[in-house]
């Protein structure tokens, strides 16, 4: 007995398609003393890129998340030691998480310069 062929199905997997933002698509997070940028990604179907470019600058995705609610003294921590080592960061929302992505401008200019 054969059946009908299955329909192809098209599966959405562009998380390596760049994503390109200005600082007036990112919110202003405070939380324990520390500030950072986050850009919202709930619509997105495909999962979360591995970078994203604000303003020029590339950030990439580090695996660390963080709860949106109740997250505590976590996220502060980690964007402060972040901080101290010249790195930037930037979170990413999507749905009930931060994924934290960092840049780091020291190593920008080293492969500018090689």
């Amino acid at each position: 007995m054969t059946g009908a062929p299955v329909p192809e199905t098209e599966v959405d997997r562009d998380f390596d398609e760049p994503v390109e933002v200005g600082f007036d698509e990112l919110d202003l997070l405070t939380d324990g003393g520390a500030e950072v940028f986050v850009l919202t990604l709930n619509e997105r179907v495909a999962p979360p890129p591995y970078y994203v470019t604000a303003e020029g600058r590339r950030f990439s995705y580090t695996g660390d998340t963080f709860m949106l609610q109740g997250r505590g003294a976590e996220l502060p921590r980690f964007v402060a030691e972040r901080e101290e080592e010249g790195v930037l960061v930037l979170l990413v929302e999507r749905h009930d998480r931060y994924l934290a992505y960092v840049h780091d401008p020291a190593k920008e200019a080293e492969d500018d310069e090689g």
